[in-house]
C-alpha cells in the first residue's frame, strides 16, 4: 500500500511572525503610529522662511527646560531674589552659563517670533481659511512678549526690575477691579505673584495657544508660496504637495539646532546682564530692546497709560489685518496698499525704538510714585519684610 504523500499546507513555519522581508516596527511607530505624521506638505516647508514658527517652538522648549533648572536655585522673595541670582552665577557650577543661555534664548525667541509674523504678513498667509491661525499667532505674540518676557525681566530684582515693576503696578491701575486684585500685596508681594505667573499661568496659556496654532496648521496645511500661479490658491493641489511633514520637521530641528547652538556660544561668551540691587529710588533706566518703542511713547507723552494704549493699539492693528485685506490674492505686488501700511507700522516701531536708544534716559515721575517712596512690594498692611539685601 502506497504511503500518502505528506504535505504541510496549514502549518506556518514562521510561527505567526511576519515574513523576514518585513522590517520590524519601531517603538514610536508601534505605539504612536508616527508614520501618520508623514502627510504631504508643500516642498517649500523645508526652507528657512517656512520653519521660523517651528524654530520658535523649539525655543519655547529650550526656555522651559532651562527655566526648570533655574528654578532650583532661585528664590523669588524680594529680599532674597537678587542674592539668589548672585549665588547662581558666582557659586553654582555652570550657573552663569545657564542663566546667560536662558537670557539669550529669550532674545532669540522674540526675534524668530517677530520674523515669523513678518513672513506670514508679507505672504498673506493670514487670509481665509487661515485667519484663525493668524489670531492664535497674535495671541501667542502678546502672551510671549508682554507676558512671559516682561515677567522674566522683573524676577532678577535689580534696579531695572524695580523700574519694570513700577510700570506694572501703574498699569494695573488702568484695569479696575481686576488690577486691584492682581496688585494686592496683602498676603504676597508682586514679585512672587509675577514669578508664579511666569512659571505656571503663562506657560499654560502658551501651551494651549501653541496646541491650537499647531492643530490649525496641521488641518489647513502650509500656505502656498505667494508668488506665481499659486498666489491666489488657498492650498496646493495634491499632486503639487511634493514634500512631507517629516521633512518639514527635520528642517525645523536642523535649523533650530544651528540657531540655538549659536545662542549657546553667545551665552558662553557674553554673560546675562545683572544691574545693581534695588535701592528703592526711581531711576532713569531704559527697558530691554523689545520695549524701547513703548519707552519712547512714554517719553513723548509723559503718561504711563500711553504705554498701555500703545500695546493695545498694536494688537488691535494686527487683529484687523485679515478683516481689511480679505481678497484671495496673496502676492505682495498685488497688495501694495496692505504692504505699505505694514511698512509704515514697522518703520514707526523701529523709529521709536531708535529714538529711545539714542536719547539719554529720562526720569519719569508717575502719579503716586516719587523718589524715595516705598518700593512696590512694601504696601500698607503687607505681612512680610521685603527689604532687599
Amino acid at each position: 500500500m502506497a504511503k500518502a504523500k505528506h504535505t504541510n499546507t496549514t502549518r506556518d513555519p514562521g510561527h505567526g511572525r511576519p515574513p523576514a522581508s518585513t522590517p520590524p516596527q519601531g517603538v514610536l511607530e508601534r505605539y504612536a503610529k508616527i508614520s501618520s505624521l508623514n502627510y504631504p506638505v508643500p516642498a517649500h516647508g523645508r526652507t528657512l522662511a517656512y520653519t521660523l514658527g517651528g524654530i520658535t517652538f523649539v525655543g519655547f522648549m529650550v526656555l522651559f527646560a532651562s527655566g526648570v533648572l533655574l528654578q532650583q536655585f532661585f528664590d523669588p522673595a524680594p529680599e532674597r531674589a537678587y542674592t539668589s541670582v548672585e549665588h547662581l552665577v558666582k557659586t553654582v557650577p555652570g550657573g552663569a552659563f545657564l542663566r546667560a543661555f536662558h537670557y539669550w534664548a529669550a532674545q532669540a525667541v522674540v526675534l524668530t517670533l517677530l520674523l515669523h509674523l513678518a513672513r506670514v504678513f508679507f505672504g498673506g498667509a493670514y487670509k481665509a481659511p487661515r485667519t484663525l491661525t493668524w489670531y492664535f499667532g497674535v495671541a501667542l505674540l502678546g502672551t510671549a512678549l508682554f507676558g512671559s518676557y516682561f515677567t522674566g525681566t522683573v524676577l532678577k530684582w535689580d534696579q531695572e526690575s524695580f523700574d519694570a515693576l513700577v510700570h506694572y503696578r501703574e498699569t494695573l491701575k488702568t484695569l479696575g477691579p481686576i488690577g486691584t486684585f492682581l496688585g494686592s500685596t496683602e498676603a504676597v508681594s508682586l514679585n512672587v505673584k509675577l514669578f508664579a505667573s511666569h512659571v505656571t499661568l503663562l506657560p499654560l496659556v502658551l501651551v494651549l495657544l501653541i496646541a491650537g496654532h499647531f492643530y490649525l496648521v496641521h488641518v489647513l496645511n502650509l500656505s502656498p508660496l505667494p508668488f506665481g500661479e499659486d498666489s491666489a490658491r488657498a492650498t496646493l493641489p495634491p499632486d503639487r504637495m511634493t514634500g512631507t511633514f517629516m521633512e518639514h520637521t527635520r528642517s525645523i530641528l536642523l535649523y533650530g539646532a544651528i540657531y540655538y547652538g549659536l545662542v549657546a556660544v553667545l551665552a558662553w561668551a557674553i554673560p546675562a546682564p545683572l544691574g545693581p540691587p534695588v535701592s528703592g529710588e526711581e531711576m532713569s533706566i531704559k527697558p530691554p530692546w523689545p520695549f524701547l518703542w513703548l519707552y519712547a511713547i512714554e517719553n513723548m507723552t509723559g503718561r504711563m497709560d500711553s504705554m498701555v494704549h500703545g500695546i493695545v493699539t498694536l494688537l488691535l492693528v494686527l487683529a484687523v489685518v485679515p478683516l481689511l485685506d480679505r481678497g484671495p490674492e496673496r502676492n505682495p505686488m498685488n497688495r501694495r496698499g496692505t504692504i505699505a501700511a505694514g511698512a509704515v507700522v514697522l518703520l514707526t516701531l523701529v523709529g521709536l525704538s531708535v529714538y529711545a536708544a539714542i536719547t539719554p534716559p529720562q526720569m519719569h515721575h508717575h502719579e503716586g510714585m516719587s523718589p524715595g517712596m516705598p518700593m512696590p512690594h512694601e504696601e500698607e498692611g503687607a505681612h512680610h519684610d521685603d527689604t532687599p539685601h
